[in-house]
């Protein structure tokens, strides 16, 4: 029952959030600027394992946000063009 509770107030203290357009979840490990400079040695030769344990993440998450930074340029090339 305490379970239930929980769950339904996690839920709508979630809607709530989201209604008034504020983000929900966990917030990024590296913000955009630390993203760009990790992108900017990875294209320079750096090896991504030691650029990884220098931030405090692991190699996925590194991964992960390089990922996030070129989807991110790609959209703003596409939207430069059109």
């Amino acid at each position: 029952m305490e379970r239930i509770y929980m769950l339904e107030c996690a839920a709508g203290a979630r809607a709530a959030k989201q209604a008034r357009g504020l983000p929900t979840g966990r917030s990024a490990k590296l913000n955009a600027t630390t993203r760009v400079g990790a992108a900017q040695r990875i294209k320079e030769g750096a090896i991504p394992e030691p650029v990884a344990a220098e931030l405090g993440v692991s190699r996925s998450t590194l991964y992960r946000e390089l990922r996030k930074h070129r989807e991110s340029t790609s959209r703003e090339h596409v939207s430069q063009e059109g």
